[in-house]
């Protein structure tokens, strides 16, 4: 369960939080903001389709959707999104992406470039 000091209790403010609508995880974001409800947290959502990352997306949600995942359908494919609140203005930076093919380099170059022990 997700919880944070309730800030809009004693103010009339909310939250302003970064907007990106869902997307594929590598395509950037414009630097725009969102002016969420009161009953809204900042999020960062990821989309997964089985264990590979495909799509991210910013902005604002119900506080009670805050650390779930829900089945969304994105272009014909049933993918699951988890979403990641913050309780403060803009503490949704966007997410770094990170493609299983810049993970597999590194791992090679890892490999290849290991340290040589000398004796």
């Amino acid at each position: 369960m997700f919880s944070c000091w309730d800030h809009t209790a004693l103010t009339l403010d909310s939250l302003l939080c970064y907007y990106c609508p869902m997307q594929h995880k590598d395509k950037s974001c414009p630097n725009i903001t969102s002016q969420c409800l009161p009953s809204h947290r900042c999020s960062s959502s990821r989309g997964y389709y089985g264990s590979v990352h495909i799509v991210s997306a910013q902005g604002c949600v119900h506080r009670d959707l805050c650390g779930s995942h829900e089945i969304i359908t994105y272009r014909k494919i049933k993918i699951n999104v988890t979403h990641t609140c913050c309780c403060k203005d803009k503490c949704n930076h966007p997410l770094k992406s990170e493609t299983n093919l810049k993970k597999l380099l590194g791992m090679i170059t890892n490999k290849t470039n290991s340290p040589k022990l000398l004796f």
